[in-house]
């Protein structure tokens, strides 16, 4: 893997992938030119139907299975062992303990200062206390800080998870958010294939949307040209106020006038209100919206399907 295009740790240019199928005189097509980036720090949801490509891309990614065409570049650093993976039902030593799970891969990937390495990971996955324990006596939330863990041993450049809030419970899913919250300043890029939408939208800095073996857009929370919903809640709204905001994009007023959506660039928001302010309106609350990953999932999918 050579390396990447400048500031990328993940490039991935025009993949394809193939099938041979017994039933059909054809192959399936299971990926079709894709091309993506991931930036160092991204934290990027994969996002589609059933049956999308999802899998497929991340078995090329990781190079488990062989591509019919396109390129894959990471940028390695220097590091042979550049990528870790979180699959979507790990598997461990179930008889050994959670220490000696990470001994054993942090061996395996010439880690230095092995057994410094293992325990430091379980007392930053909160399983220090449990680290004498064999695995097969953890919860399922316990097994998946495990493999976090084990995934991030080797100080990866690129993370990969299938699936990763798949069957846990409300409080080991925002144990998991935190967590991938705080590999934002490493460095580290974040693959998180997920159908869990809620959980996109707390983590993940954009979306790559996949239908049929072909990437249909790869979208940040963030508008391009850093373009924002600003949402203003006016105590006495009226038409100075109105007249304030013309010439910015009003998206929504609610009916009694008091509450306005503006979409503008992240830059003219102070002047905004000090535009309102000036008009005589008094501020309650101003605040961006946050765009929301279900929304996107139906702009992108269910419009064009007609479904919406």
């Amino acid at each position: 893997m050579s390396p990447s295009t400048e500031g990328e740790i993940l490039t991935v240019r025009g993949l394809s992938k193939e099938y041979g199928n017994r039933f059909t005189t054809g192959n399936v097509r299971a990926l079709d030119d894709v091309s993506f980036g991931l930036k160092r720090g991204e934290i990027c949801g994969l996002v589609g139907p059933n049956g999308a490509g999802k899998s497929t891309l991340i078995k090329l990614i990781l190079g488990i299975e062989p591509r019919n065409g396109g390129e894959i570049e990471i940028d390695e650093g220097g590091g042979s062992a550049v990528i870790g993976y979180v699959p979507e039902r790990p598997t461990y030593f179930e008889d050994l303990s959670a220490f000696y799970n990470l001994l054993y891969v942090a061996r395996l990937l010439d880690v230095p200062d092995a057994e410094a390495a293992s325990s430091k990971m379980l007392e930053d996955f909160g399983l220090k206390d449990r680290g004498d324990d064999i695995v097969r006596t953890f919860s399922k939330g316990m097994k998946q800080r495990l493999a976090i863990a084990r995934a991030l041993i080797h100080s990866p450049k690129l993370l990969v998870m299938d699936e990763p809030f798949s069957g846990l419970d409300p409080t080991v899913m925002m144990e998991l958010r935190g967590y991938l919250k705080g590999l934002k300043g490493t460095g580290i890029a974040v693959i998180v294939s997920s159908h869990e939408l809620n959980e996109i939208d707390q983590i993940c800095d954009s979306i790559l949307f996949i239908k049929s073996g072909k990437i249909i857009k790869k979208e940040d929370f963030e508008r391009e040209g850093g373009v924002v919903s600003l949402q203003l809640t006016i105590d006495n709204p009226g038409k100075a106020i109105m007249g304030a905001l013309a010439g910015h994009r009003i998206v929504s007023v609610s009916p009694d006038g008091g509450t306005i959506v503006i979409e503008t660039p992240r830059e003219d928001v102070p002047s905004i209100l000090t535009a309102v302010v000036g008009a005589g309106g008094q501020v309650m609350e101003s605040k961006i919206l946050q765009r929301r990953a279900e929304d996107m999932y139906a702009d992108v999918f269910m419009k064009k399907e007609g479904k919406v």
